[in-house]
Formats: C-alpha cells, sequence, structure tokens
C-alpha cells in the first residue's frame, strides 16, 4: 500500500482522475468533511486511479488465473424460437456502435 501522508498535497489530475471528474463526483456536498479530509480522499483516489472506470474501454473482467470463467449450466433442448425485437431505425446506428464498443472492450462476449 502507498504511504498516506498526514498532510496531502493538492490534488493534481492524473491521467483517469481529472478535475472535471473528481468535481461530479460530489465528495463533499454535505459538508462533513473538513478541508484536509477532502483533500486525503482526492489524494487517496489519485494514487489508485487505475482502479477507476470513467469509460468503457477501462472496465475490466476478473483475471482467469483467480477466478474460473463463470458457465451456466443448461440441458440439452429445442431453444424457442421468438422472433428478436426489432431495433427502431432512428437509433438503429446508435445501439449498433453501442455494442461494437462494448464489444471492443470486452465488457460483452460472442454468445453463439
Amino acid at each position: 500500500l502507498p504511504h498516506l501522508t498526514p498532510h496531502p498535497p493538492d490534488f493534481s489530475p492524473g491521467d483517469r482522475l481529472t478535475q472535471e471528474r473528481l468535481d461530479d463526483m460530489n465528495i463533499n456536498s454535505g459538508g462533513f468533511l473538513w478541508p484536509d479530509e477532502e483533500r486525503l480522499f482526492a489524494h487517496i483516489l489519485r494514487l489508485n486511479e487505475h482502479t477507476l472506470a470513467f469509460e468503457e474501454c477501462h472496465r475490466g473482467t476478473f483475471r482467469e488465473d483467480y477466478f474460473t470463467p463463470y458457465i451456466i449450466p443448461v440441458i440439452e433442448h429445442e431453444p424457442w424460437e421468438f422472433v428478436n425485437i426489432p431495433i427502431p431505425p432512428g437509433i438503429r446506428e446508435r445501439v449498433v456502435s453501442l455494442l461494437k464498443e462494448k464489444i471492443a472492450a470486452g465488457v460483452y462476449e460472442p454468445s453463439q
């Protein structure tokens, strides 16, 4: 674990944690924390910013050497045949690009 100083420095932006993202978190919206505690919280977040995912490409999965892949057991059967739910033409391109982005980020996997 990184050493924590009793007098944390002022916030300096990193690769993932920017001032704008830190402000969006509303860390001390209720005014409960003292200024030093607020700076300490921001400092701890900055030291561990690699654990924060603000974009899909920053998301990850559990490593397979720690956790085995999740396997859903099924019984041999004849699957039901339902018609796919159509995607409205007005949002089709957005849906397709969102799915491609999630597949590229590793959030979704091909199932068949």
